[in-house]
């Protein structure tokens, strides 16, 4: 009788080390994934303000000017010189 208690502990002991390695290993790779997934948000959130930035840049007047320019055009008075070549 103590024979079979003491095999069915030893079994229990057992299962429940194998299932403990098993959940220690899950959370490892879960830490790893939080760790990588807090770094992306990061980036996320560093993109995020530069888009802000870049929005903000857009409704100022150099901006418009800039893109003008861009296309070649002038202001009703101005003259572009440009040297020969």
């Amino acid at each position: 009788m103590i024979i079979t208690i003491s095999v069915v502990v030893m079994a229990f002991c057992i299962v429940m080390g194998a299932q403990m390695i098993k959940k220690y290993s899950t959370l490892k790779d879960l830490q790893a994934q939080e760790k990588k997934l807090q770094s992306q948000y990061q980036k996320e959130l560093q993109l995020s303000e530069e888009l802000k930035d870049q929005e903000e840049y857009v409704k100022t007047d150099d901006y418009v000017e800039e893109m003008a320019r861009n296309l070649g055009l002038l202001y009703p008075n101005e003259v572009i010189f440009k040297p020969e070549e």
